[in-house]
């Protein structure tokens, strides 16, 4: 699913992913928009795009480290701290 593993692979495959991550970071913004909406911030737009983007970010890393590590590094290892760090939940 992240560059390093499809290195080789066929050119459409990599396409294919690359729009694989761009739908999760539409739906990804989309979401927290309608919750940014929600809570009245003022720029709801901005702040769902890049929390979207730092979030896609992450979850392409977490890939990359898995994949990295020979497969043993589970994406979810702490997961939970991971989140609340980035989305500043208490």
């Amino acid at each position: 699913m992240v560059g390093d593993a499809l290195v080789f692979e066929n050119e459409r495959l990599q396409q294919r992913m690359n729009l694989f991550f761009d739908k999760i970071e539409s739906v990804l913004r989309q979401s927290l928009r309608d919750g940014a909406l929600g809570e009245g911030s003022s720029t709801p737009g901005l702040d769902a795009q890049v929390q979207a983007a730092v979030l896609t970010a992450f979850v392409v890393g977490q890939l990359q480290r898995f994949t990295r590590s020979g497969f043993r590094r589970v994406p979810t290892d702490k997961l939970d701290a991971c989140l609340s760090r980035m989305l500043f939940i208490a």
